[in-house]
């Protein structure tokens, strides 16, 4: 029974959900800022489905914690299809959920999960606090209004939600270097889930000195 609600909450007839593997994980959801205990059955890059004794209340969305590896992951994630489950007597929520936002770190972690890829840990959180203040940090360094600007350009351009938090979009960014002007430009990868359907994008940005943001392509 457990197989067979995990089949059709997963929705395995669905292509768009192919990459999610069946893989245990600790996990909990947030109700009032107190986490309630669940257990991941099945993860993707896309999103997780899981199990937990309590049922969330009704919402479209959830914000959970997953241990992935020993790795503390937080996530907010939309929720796709819910259903219930008895097993050995005892009644079970049953929750597929996609993600609608994550930290970039927290994404990549959830990437080794899926591939089975040893963290490669913190090889030099001492390069992290030299490249601090440097045109080579990632979104997690830049100021905040500039996250907020650039954020806000991908929402315009459909390649974000419109919820997104600046704080933790679905987004990987990567600095490519000064451009011939003196701007920094920065290629990012973002994900947009638009009717159950994972949207990826490639755009190239460009910020100038007064953190103004450019969407270039």
């Amino acid at each position: 029974m457990l197989n067979e609600l995990v089949r059709r909450l997963s929705g395995r007839h669905d292509r768009r959900e192919a990459e999610r593997i069946r893989k245990r994980y600790p996990m909990a959801w947030l109700r009032s800022g107190n986490l309630v205990p669940g257990l991941g059955l099945e993860i993707s890059e896309k999103g997780i489905l899981f199990a937990t004794k309590e049922s969330p209340p009704k919402s479209d969305t959830l914000d959970v914690a997953l241990d992935l590896d020993g790795k503390r992951v937080r996530a907010r994630v939309t929720i796709a299809r819910q259903g219930t489950m008895v097993h050995d007597g005892t009644d079970y929520a049953v929750v597929a959920g996609v993600f609608q936002g994550i930290a970039a770190d927290d994404w990549d972690a959830v990437v080794r999960f899926c591939k089975g890829i040893a963290d490669p840990g913190n090889k030099a959180a001492d390069e992290l606090t030299a490249l601090a203040g440097t045109p080579d940090d990632a979104y997690r360094l830049l100021p905040l209004k500039v996250q907020e600007r650039i954020v806000a350009s991908l929402v315009g351009a459909g390649r974000l939600a419109p919820e997104s938090d600046a704080k933790n979009p679905l987004l990987r960014m990567h600095y490519v270097g000064k451009g011939r002007s003196g701007e920094h430009r920065l290629s990012v990868h973002s994900r947009r889930n638009l009717d159950g359907e994972a949207l990826t994008f490639d755009s190239m940005l460009t910020v100038d000195d007064a953190g103004n943001v450019h969407l270039d392509r």
